[in-house]
């Protein structure tokens, strides 16, 4: 089992080494989009995200495109890239106060 799931977590690693090297673009205004959200969740809350958090979410999201087969950003990629970032918070802060690392 150990070894099947090393395989797998190289096969992982291959597919990002490769897909950092497709072309992939983002248009003006998917780039507005992304900057209106962004602005939108700073208004919300300015601790919650940064600019580390947006980046991570423009790396999830170029890499679901790319595995999706597509070389541009697309609206609802983005937002899935937001949920699935979402979803890894919720994750993280439930992993938080279950090993009692709290604050």
């Amino acid at each position: 089992m150990h070894l099947q799931a090393s395989s797998q977590l190289n096969k992982f690693r291959v597919y990002l080494s490769v897909a950092r090297l497709l072309d992939y673009s983002i248009s003006d205004e998917v780039t507005k989009a992304v900057e209106d959200d962004f602005v939108d969740m700073r208004k919300d809350d300015p601790q919650s995200i940064s600019a580390e958090d947006l980046h991570r979410m423009l790396v999830v999201a170029r890499l679901l495109s790319l595995s999706l087969g597509q070389t541009s950003l697309a609206r609802d990629s983005w937002q899935r890239a937001k949920h699935i970032e979402m979803l890894r918070r919720s994750r993280m802060e439930q992993h938080k106060y279950v090993n009692g690392n709290e604050p």
